[in-house]
């Protein structure tokens, strides 16, 4: 399955690239920028390679990965995501998207989440993109840990979407990815929830002076 990381070069969009092409997966990063994306895709096959992989990883504007990917990932940061949507909105038609996006700020040292009108990011993204397939996914992996090669976890990832076929391919490309597990959170109006937990996740390894933390329903 080829899978495109819409602004593919930062964010979540670091782990998921070599953890998809591990897995198995043609990987597209996207960029505003189509030699910063060609570069990145270097960066990580030579990582894929270097954890007993193959190259498989292609660099190139958002504009193109979008256009040719079977399922494509939003991995830009919030206050940009939505905007983004609306330019490649053509282009997502009747395409997968996936929004592991949170909007969320920092106010005296807390992280808040901030809740879109629609009611989440998730729910804004299906409005934006009406004629595509909007799952979220990937809402609370902790970033830093996730793009690291080195790290070794077990994290649950809950995925939301009213697309029910959507919603199962994008459990099964989670299930791909060695230690993650995916389950079924329902329909989009859970996203909210979903979305919510994650600065709560922030706050809590502030609070008591620990590392990223993830999730594991049991």
């Amino acid at each position: 399955m080829r899978i495109a990381l819409i602004g593919g070069t930062g964010n979540i969009g670091e782990g998921l690239a070599f953890r998809l092409r591990l897995a198995g997966h043609d990987v597209l990063i996207g960029s505003r920028s189509g030699e910063k994306a060609k570069a990145k895709a270097e960066h990580f096959n030579a990582l894929v390679e270097r954890l007993g992989g193959k190259r498989g990883i292609e660099g190139m504007t958002n504009e193109k990965a979008s256009l040719i990917a079977d399922v494509c990932i939003i991995t830009i940061p919030w206050k940009h995501a939505f905007e983004t949507a609306e330019n490649l909105k053509e282009n997502l038609a009747g395409k997968i998207v996936v929004s592991p996006v949170i909007p969320m700020v920092v106010e005296n040292g807390i992280f808040k989440y901030i809740q879109p009108e629609e009611g989440s990011a998730g729910l804004k993204f299906a409005r934006i993109l009406d004629k595509s397939r909007v799952v979220v996914a990937f809402n609370n992996i902790p970033a830093k840990r996730f793009a690291n090669p080195d790290e070794v976890f077990s994290w649950d990832v809950a995925v939301c979407s009213d697309d029910e076929q959507a919603k199962r391919t994008v459990m099964d490309i989670v299930n791909s990815i060695e230690g993650l597990r995916a389950y079924d959170a329902g329909s989009l109006e859970n996203s909210r929830i979903v979305e919510s937990i994650t600065p709560l996740l922030i706050n809590i390894a502030r609070k008591n002076k620990t590392r990223e933390l993830g999730i594991r329903f049991v």
